[in-house]
């Protein structure tokens, strides 16, 4: 029911295990931010991919709609839904 939470987690995990390996394997610390976003960001895409749904995700946005406040002066912001009449 949330493969894109699935998806992530797993990317996450194959991320810091890469950045475990890499400090292991030269023996130097390295962020892991250089290793974790990628494969998140990859996993999710991955997983849009094989969904079909990469346009979804590019237009994803949490921003919400401007809707005209009845009565109001125009480009008001109005949160919540419309009243029944």
């Amino acid at each position: 029911p949330k493969p894109y939470f699935h998806c992530t987690l797993c990317g996450y995990i194959v991320g810091l295990g890469t950045t475990l390996w890499v400090m292991f394997q030269f023996n130097a610390a390295q962020p892991a931010l250089l290793y974790l976003v990628p494969a998140c960001l990859g996993s999710s895409f991955g997983c849009a991919l094989v969904k079909g749904q990469v346009k979804a995700l590019m237009e994803y946005t949490e921003e919400e709609e401007e809707v005209p406040a009845e009565g109001g002066a125009s480009g008001e912001k109005t949160v919540g839904q419309k009243k029944d009449e």
